[in-house]
């Protein structure tokens, strides 16, 4: 019998899922008569505009914050008289309230119009997140890379000249969130609030990151930061059990946040303000990080971001608003800083069957967007080769040069820049930034044509990328190769235990130090021939089909 009431819970869930799928999918393409129109957080307080139905009585706002689904009864407990004039209103309420008890700051809040009856509250909008936060530092300059080229997953300490001499100017750092806070204090950590809560920072882990920021703002070098949560499926202690998305499986290498609980959300918060405070200071006294990748390759995010068997509705709903989130906090601190979604090269097919696809989830962004107020996210893609033990990209045969493309990959950049530059996709009017942020070319071994082939991967994407204006960056992965890998050599260097050669470069490395230099076309030449091409100019790919 137990294992028949398991049954029965389980399909009662499914049940419970798709009814919750059917109504949130409802939501996003409803047509209501009314609609929010801007939402503004200043320092104390937030200004709210709107249309309303001409002739419309009882007409509230709720105060929905973030981590209450849509339909949830919670939504209407905290309502603000609404009186529209001529069919429009604006009014302005505190940016702090109380929640449960406990100080709330409304800048995560979004804000629904509603009709109240005896009998219910009846949505007329969609909710709406806000649209312009006050920043403590406007005029903090944004970061302007000299060129293209840059490095993923490094860190200070290791070849210290390194950057300098490649000529790096942007990097990419991976930042295990869980370790910075504690719950409860602990030697050397510094207690905070947010949202009420208390929390403490691990100063050890803080400082360590400071370095490389440090490091990297010294050299003028625009910073990354990927933001990684581990799986609580997998990792028992308090704070992961409490920041790590519920139904996260152990399949998964890291969770998703867990952002439809109060304390989940609050503890989320608490950590990205943390950093986000820390590191957007004009003083720079602790470096700067610029933008914030959202967790990892979020379309494989049973393997990469696990919030457990969720629809692709389901998990972008999940994970739009822990972008939001971010964007919302980090422009309190700098106004150029974004959010940006992480995507693999599987593009229209999924790639496996518990993944989404790229182009899938990023048209339900979109969706959520449209309905509940734009965001100036950006795209951080992995436009790994489509075997990626093979560098020879060119022959990809599932790149193809169309919108539903199977995968894009270097071959094929050129339907990334022409997708990312449709009317649909702009962010007022302008084209959102992409950083191709995990990409790199393996070299099966260490033989003469291995590494030839790895640096011919490399010439035909920096050329593409030369081409393409929505790509502004390109963070090589890996620096270094890794024996823990899965047996791929993608890096610049060899292995730091090669025997003979530790750390040796590879033509590869030779190629990266002079692309984006007067040296560039020189170096790339001897890769012409390797591709059957005779010119850079016949790489690039001038129709796109939508």
């Amino acid at each position: 019998m137990t294992a028949f009431f398991r049954f029965l819970a389980a399909f009662g869930l499914l049940i419970s899922g798709l009814f919750a799928e059917e109504n949130l999918a409802a939501y996003l393409g409803r047509e209501f008569p009314g609609t929010i129109t801007k939402v503004s957080v200043g320092p104390d307080t937030i200004h709210i505009e709107g249309k309303a139905p001409i002739g419309s009585e009882g007409l509230l706002l709720a105060d929905i914050p973030m981590d209450l689904p849509h339909d949830d009864p919670k939504t209407s407990e905290t309502l603000v008289e609404v009186k529209p004039s001529n069919g429009t209103f604006a009014l302005n309420v505190p940016r702090k309230r109380q929640r449960d008890g406990l100080d709330y700051d409304r800048l995560t809040s979004r804000w629904q119009l509603v009709k109240k009856s005896e009998a219910s509250i009846e949505p007329l909008s969609h909710a709406h997140y806000a649209d312009e936060v006050a920043s403590r530092a406007p005029d903090l300059p944004a970061a302007k890379p000299k060129s293209k080229k840059g490095l993923g997953g490094w860190n200070a300490g290791r070849i210290p000249d390194e950057l300098e001499e490649l000529g790096i100017t942007s990097v990419t750092v991976n930042v295990m969130i869980h370790s910075l806070v504690s719950l409860d204090p602990q030697p050397e950590s510094t207690p905070f609030t947010w949202q009420g809560h208390t929390y403490h920072a691990r100063e050890k882990a803080l400082a360590d990151l400071d370095a490389t920021f440090l490091e990297a703002q010294k050299r003028g070098v625009m910073v990354s930061a990927i933001l990684l949560v581990a799986n609580p499926a997998k990792d028992a202690s308090p704070v992961v059990k409490v920041l790590g998305h519920p139904d996260a499986t152990p399949e998964g290498i890291f969770s998703m946040p867990n952002v439809t609980s109060p304390n989940g959300l609050a503890l989320y918060g608490a950590i990205l303000n943390l950093m986000a405070e820390r590191w957007s200071r004009p003083d720079g006294k602790y470096g700067r990080v610029h933008h914030w990748i959202m967790h990892n390759e979020v379309d494989a995010g049973w393997e990469w971001t696990n919030a457990g068997n969720k629809s692709a509705l389901e998990f972008m709903d999940l994970y739009q608003r822990s972008m939001r989130l971010m964007d919302l906090i980090a422009r309190q601190y700098d106004p150029n800083s974004r959010a940006f979604i992480s995507l693999t090269h599987h593009w229209a097919n999924q790639g496996h069957a518990k993944w989404y696809g790229s182009k899938q989830l990023l048209e339900l962004l979109v969706k959520f967007t449209n309905a509940e107020g734009d965001f100036p996210w950006a795209l951080a893609y992995h436009p790994y080769p489509q075997d990626l033990t093979n560098p020879r990209t060119w022959e990809d045969g599932q790149s193809t040069f169309s919108f539903n493309t199977a995968k894009i990959t270097p071959k094929n950049l050129e339907v990334l820049d022409g997708w990312m530059k449709q009317p649909a996709l702009l962010y007022r009017g302008k084209v959102r930034p992409v950083h191709c942020s995990e990409n790199g070319f393996n070299s099966k071994d260490y033989s003469e044509q291995k590494l030839t082939d790895q640096a011919a991967g490399m010439a035909l994407a920096w050329k593409k990328i030369q081409a393409l204006s929505s790509i502004e960056a390109w963070q090589y992965h890996n620096w270094i190769d890794n024996r823990g890998e899965g047996g791929l050599r993608i890096g610049l260097r060899k292995f730091p235990d090669e025997p003979g050669d530790p750390l040796g470069k590879k033509p590869i490395w030779h190629l990266y130090q002079a692309l984006g230099t007067p040296g560039e076309d020189k170096a790339c030449e001897p890769y012409l021939k390797v591709m059957g091409l005779p010119s850079w100019k016949s790489a690039i790919h001038r129709e796109v089909t939508k």
